[in-house]
């Protein structure tokens, strides 16, 4: 008898506990979606993981996985008159990860907004980056009051993360003369296409009625960088033998000539810029404002 007791005890005692567990696990996603007034939680919270993104995003999961994507919760709101607000919150490995799936999708014109680091509305959506999650809001049936909900629950959430309101601090790099704003990105890896580049940072320029793009690259270390320009040397065919911290222009079968230059583990440069003195001028510009940063 007292056997069949025990082993009565230790099957409560596990399923207790694996209950205790699994509500701990629904507090924890519960937490970052706000109670809103009027509307409730519909159905239960969904979390998917890199393996599982594509059964949500079949078509770009591959794009958030470049971004080096944790994890995604999504909840269901519904109103009494059966609105509904779907909330998306993507969590990157970084900020900087998040900061670059975000710049991806971003208008650079829009109704932007100061929730986070940077929000934007575009009916019936309110995307906005903060720390290292990137959140998407989407409404339905909401009526003429959209932007002003959607921003209701933009507030909300945001209380609710834990990160900086701010971009990467590296885009401060860039020159303010003649950037489009909202132009800045980052890509994760294969800039130009070439993977040997790694990724980078850019932004679009117009000035003198040239349209071009100003980038920074940082590596790992100094040698990083060296065995980064090494192999942009042999693609592009130029003669350069004893490679040193300097300005270089390589005519890159792709994008044409591209006017860079190399200082400890940062390569920044210019692209789509024929006149050579305004090349100058920004590769010059860049590195003081690297230098004032204190990046090197």
């Amino acid at each position: 008898m007292r056997s069949i007791l025990f082993f009565s005890f230790l099957i409560h005692s596990t399923l207790g506990s694996g209950l205790v567990k699994g509500l701990s696990e629904a507090s924890e996603h519960s937490k970052l979606f706000p109670e809103i007034k009027g509307w409730k939680i519909s159905g239960e919270i969904k979390v998917y993981t890199p393996e599982t993104l594509y059964e949500y995003i079949n078509g770009a999961a591959e794009l958030y996985l470049s971004y080096d994507f944790q994890e995604l919760q999504v909840a269901k709101y519904l109103n009494e008159k059966n609105a509904s607000i779907i909330v998306e919150i993507y969590r990157h490995k970084t900020p900087v990860y998040a900061f670059g799936i975000y710049s991806q999708e971003r208008p650079i014109v829009g109704d932007f907004l100061k929730i986070g680091a940077q929000g934007y509305f575009e009916e019936p959506i309110l995307n906005f980056l903060v720390g290292n999650t990137y959140v998407k809001i989407n409404s339905y049936s909401v009526g003429g009051k959209a932007s002003e909900v959607l921003q209701t629950f933009a507030n909300k959430v945001v209380e609710n993360i834990d990160g900086e309101g701010a971009f990467p601090k590296i885009l401060t790099c860039f020159p303010d003369e003649g950037k489009k704003q909202n132009s800045e990105r980052f890509f994760a890896k294969n800039f130009l296409g070439h993977g040997f580049l790694h990724s980078a940072f850019t932004a679009d320029y117009i000035i003198k009625n040239s349209t071009f793009r100003l980038f920074i690259i940082q590596g790992a270390n100094s040698k990083d960088c060296e065995e980064m320009l090494k192999q942009y040397v042999q693609l592009t065919g130029s003669a350069q033998e004893d490679l040193k911290e300097d300005r270089y222009t390589l005519s890159d079968p792709y994008h044409g000539d591209v006017a860079l230059s190399w200082k400890g583990k940062y390569i920044w440069g210019v692209l789509n810029l024929d006149e050579e003195n305004l090349r100058i001028k920004y590769l010059r510009r860049m590195e003081e404002l690297l230098r004032i940063r204190e990046y090197f």
